[in-house]
């Protein structure tokens, strides 16, 4: 009777001391029942729950998609952020020149933080062979926003058939949650300016973002 007795308030004790600790979630799901010392913008420091006399543990705020402590208060790590969680984007589109003539588009871009990106496009049409262009984008964002629209503008560097010139872009993009996948749509008009001219582009983009 007593190791009966014995043997059911282990079982309780351990099912509140299981309860009783926080939670990490990896970015590749691994779960770690932990207890956590301290958190900074760029760690987190933990012991094991078991392991008392053990050593304060670290790890990287970039390898965490979520804390859940024993309060019951969760923090997403920015990870709700579609930016954040899927930074880096394949793309591929058309453009429609403000002058007669359609081109063709292609871009990559990877996202440093939820309000910079960087982007590498590449375009053709009938008349000219190629552009390239690569440079920054910023968002209306901040790191912990879940919204999946998002304005911007930028800067960007290219070259075509010849003649350098600046890209200046301004649009909209939209992330859309889809199963597994988050798609990525982008609408622009975009300034191309040259040393003595310029040209306009309206240009629709449809691709995939991913976790790398």
């Amino acid at each position: 009777m007593k190791r009966l007795f014995s043997a059911c308030l282990l079982m309780i004790m351990s099912t509140v001391f299981l309860h009783g600790q926080d939670k990490i979630t990896t970015r590749d799901n691994k779960q770690l029942d932990v207890k956590i010392v301290e958190k900074t913008n760029k760690a987190v420091r933990y012991t094991m729950p078991d392991y008392n006399d053990g050593p304060v543990l670290l790890l990287k705020n970039r390898r965490i998609m979520k804390i859940e402590y024993k309060n019951g208060v969760t923090d997403q790590m920015g990870f709700q952020n579609p930016r954040k969680s899927d930074p880096f984007g394949i793309s591929i589109g058309g453009g429609k020149w403000v002058t007669p003539g359609l081109m063709f588009t292609a871009s990559m871009d990877y996202f440093i933080m939820p309000q910079l990106d960087m982007e590498v496009n590449m375009g053709t049409d009938s008349q000219k062979p190629f552009y390239l262009s690569a440079g920054p984008r910023i968002h209306i964002n901040s790191r912990y926003s879940e919204n999946r629209l998002t304005p911007f503008t930028g800067a960007l560097f290219g070259y075509e058939y010849g003649k350098e010139f600046v890209q200046i872009p301004l649009g909209v993009n939209y992330i859309y949650k889809l199963s597994k996948w988050n798609l990525n749509f982008s609408l622009s008009v975009n300034e191309l300016i040259f040393s003595n001219d310029y040209q306009t582009i309206i240009e629709f983009r449809g691709g995939l973002r991913f976790r790398l």
